[in-house]
């Protein structure tokens, strides 16, 4: 019996660490800065192209990052097109765009966010908040 809970007790940490510890992790030790949007137009009446600066703090894998409309609460994604391209950042400081975002620029300046994730290790992917 006592070999069983401990079983069931070390299933459970390992499923919340692995549900949580990526967002743990990115809080306290992110692997980028905050993005900031330098210039931005719109395109068409849903879309908008952004450039902007970030850094590069911990040299970790890109896996995606996605764009919301919202809070953490209460969000849809919205589509996101690199049209940069493929390609690995350096370590520090890096400009990004154009990047396009399904979002109109009030939307986007004023009511959403973006998170990265990054592998850094085996354990989960690190989350990291990018913008907003």
């Amino acid at each position: 019996m006592t070999k069983v809970l401990i079983g069931a007790c070390a299933l459970v940490t390992i499923f919340f660490a692995t549900a949580i510890g990526g967002r743990i992790e990115g809080y306290f030790f992110p692997v980028a800065t905050p993005g900031v949007i330098i210039r931005y137009e719109a395109v068409g009446e849903t879309s908008t192209r952004i450039w902007g600066d970030s850094a590069r703090l911990r040299h970790c894998s890109f896996d995606h990052l996605v764009w919301y409309l919202g809070d953490e609460a209460d969000n849809a994604r919205a589509d996101l097109v690199f049209e940069e391209g493929t390609k690995v950042r350096p370590g520090g400081r890096f400009s990004f765009g154009p990047w396009l975002v399904q979002l109109t620029p009030e939307q986007l300046l004023g009511r959403s966010y973006a998170v990265v994730y990054h592998r850094c290790h085996a354990l989960w992917l690190t989350e990291t908040r990018f913008y907003g």
